[in-house]
């Protein structure tokens, strides 16, 4: 890989530290990624423009630097590259991060190929996957067999919710799509990993990952909404993309890959109870001093999924 970054970058790494396909080293002090990207060629001159925008405004993530060809990435070994110059010390990423880019304000018809739309339709497509994997494969799965109907029942509730409701007024901002408490700033402020949203869409996902690891956060909930001075739209769609399950949609997802274990579900099953009653928790406070849709499993006792 080190003539590689010779050849078409002209730079010339002496030692170069490798986690999977990911490359890492120092020049002078100056921290470089070459980072792996599955990301269209149109999605890529997205961010590569997002970014030079950044930059003119004063809003620094790690910057994209092109190859000798003038071009965003660079295929090697099969296998598309972009390089990154890193510009933030490497950190756990926390609430202010998540602040910082989700409220910049961004013209969505300059991003339409990064940004991502209607969160029923995708949600449908999910549970739908899910499904047809189920009857057609179900017994090789059994762990999922047996605990989708829950989780899928919540899906379509998410779904129901969003479609009551499709013009919302929210705003877009920049948004990535899965993060959670352990998210670092090596890859928070990585462009690859940007897409354009509705801006609760990550501290959505943030708040998620400490309710599964059975960490209250309600109070941090009622901070950041009188801080960033969310609407009801914004406030109704923060609490139904907490409800969603992606954290059990996205592993499933993996194990009908063959990506992970289906014993790595387990861990999720069996805090059904606790993560059900933190929702509730969340959504009984809300409810104290903003509308929300009234959710009528919610009020009721616990749903105990198969184990």
């Amino acid at each position: 890989m080190r003539n590689a970054i010779q050849y078409y970058y002209k730079i010339f790494p002496t030692n170069i530290h490798q986690i999977n396909n990911i490359y890492k080293f120092k020049i002078n002090e100056i921290k470089y990624i070459l980072y792996p990207c599955d990301r269209s060629d149109y999605e890529i001159k997205e961010i590569y423009d997002l970014q030079i925008y950044l930059a003119y405004i004063g809003i620094y993530c790690h910057k994209i630097i092109l190859n000798v060809n003038n071009e965003i990435s660079t295929r090697i070994n099969n296998l598309k590259y972009v390089l990154l110059e890193v510009n933030i010390d490497n950190r756990k990423i926390n609430i202010k991060d998540i602040e910082y880019l989700s409220n910049i304000v961004v013209n969505p018809q300059k991003y339409s190929n990064i940004k991502r739309k209607n969160w029923s339709e995708l949600w449908i497509k999910k549970i739908d996957y899910l499904e047809y994997q189920i009857n057609q494969f179900g017994k090789k799965n059994k762990k999922i067999r047996e605990s989708a109907d829950y989780y899928i029942g919540i899906v379509e509730n998410c779904i129901a919710l969003i479609n009551n409701n499709l013009e919302r007024k929210t705003r877009i901002g920049i948004t990535h799509d899965r993060i959670n408490m352990n998210y670092t700033t090596e890859e928070f402020y990585n462009p690859i990993n940007f897409i354009i949203d509705n801006r609760i869409r990550d501290i959505s996902e943030y708040f998620k990952s400490y309710i599964y690891k059975e960490i209250d956060i309600t109070q941090e909930l009622n901070n950041y909404i009188t801080s960033n001075n969310l609407n009801h739209d914004e406030i109704e769609l923060l609490f139904i993309r907490i409800l969603y399950p992606s954290i059990y949609i996205d592993k499933c997802d993996a194990i009908l890959n063959k990506i992970e274990n289906e014993d790595q579900l387990s861990e999720i099953i069996k805090k059904v109870v606790i993560i059900e009653k933190n929702i509730k928790k969340i959504y009984h406070q809300l409810m104290q001093n903003y509308k929300l849709p009234d959710i009528e499993w919610l009020k009721k006792t616990w749903k105990i999924i198969p184990r």
